[in-house]
């Protein structure tokens, strides 16, 4: 109850306390339900995320919201890279009855052109080890496509926190370190957190890799069951294009 009736500010000071607590506690309760009971249950989305968009959605909805509109624009699809930039999405896809992970991931260009897509199977492991190999096998992919001004977006925060920090804070993790190994080569790669709508694509893409093996898949062009979220990513985009062109400068 103290938790439940606290009003410290939370979220940037957007939020309440209580609020935040109470939509926590029931996306954890909602799902250890999930897991128990729905063998078919995956795990796309961290509850700690999954909570902030939802606050952020009922703020917005309830109309009191201090969020600028072209903010919420950006949180609420995915949005084109600037000039001469390209724009690297990865997720990861965890099965809750059996751990069993796949991760995917797509490069598109100024235009929202496909450049190149993967997906595969990486074995039986956390979530956030999973969207680590994601961001791992997107920049590989990335730099062998010759790709190197790079704008890296990931829907799970830890997975920022941990890019943003040297890997031998992290217990030196092969990993984290191998990822780290990468991010020094000689490009320019800025990694950054976006809300689950913005990261359709590759959460489609990483769904697929079960499917796929270790070996996985690569994809010059579209897969044919990614293009309806293509599509729906592309009318988003130029729905909100007059707002969103100022969001996404690296400078």
């Amino acid at each position: 109850m103290d938790n439940l009736s606290c009003t410290d500010a939370w979220m940037g000071g957007r939020m309440e306390w209580g609020a935040c607590f109470s939509v926590w506690c029931w996306l954890l309760w909602k799902f250890r339900c999930s897991r128990v009971l729905d063998e078919d249950f995956i795990e796309r989305e961290g509850i700690y995320d999954r909570g902030c968009r939802l606050l952020v959605e009922c703020e917005s909805t309830f109309g009191v919201t201090v969020v600028p509109v072209r903010e919420l624009h950006r949180r609420q699809c995915w949005v084109r890279p600037a000039r001469g930039w390209v724009k690297l999405n990865v997720d990861a896809a965890v099965g809750v009855s059996d751990d069993r992970a796949s991760v995917g991931g797509v490069i598109r260009g100024a235009d929202g052109e496909w450049i190149f897509g993967f997906t595969r199977f990486v074995g039986r492991c956390t979530v956030l080890l999973a969207e680590l190999w994601a961001v791992l096998d997107g920049l590989r992919h990335a730099w062998a496509v010759n790709c190197r001004r790079v704008k890296l977006e990931t829907d799970n925060k830890e997975v920022e926190r941990i890019l943003e920090h040297d890997s031998e804070s992290l217990g030196a993790s092969a990993l984290v370190m191998a990822i780290h190994e990468w991010l020094r080569k000689d490009w320019v790669v800025f990694v950054r957190h976006v809300p689950r709508e913005c990261n359709g694509v590759a959460d489609s893409l990483a769904a697929l890799g079960r499917d796929y093996g270790w070996q996985g898949s690569t994809f010059p062009a579209p897969p044919r069951g990614i293009v309806h979220r293509l599509d729906d990513e592309r009318q988003q985009w130029l729905s909100t294009r007059p707002v969103q062109r100022f969001v996404d400068d690296p400078g």
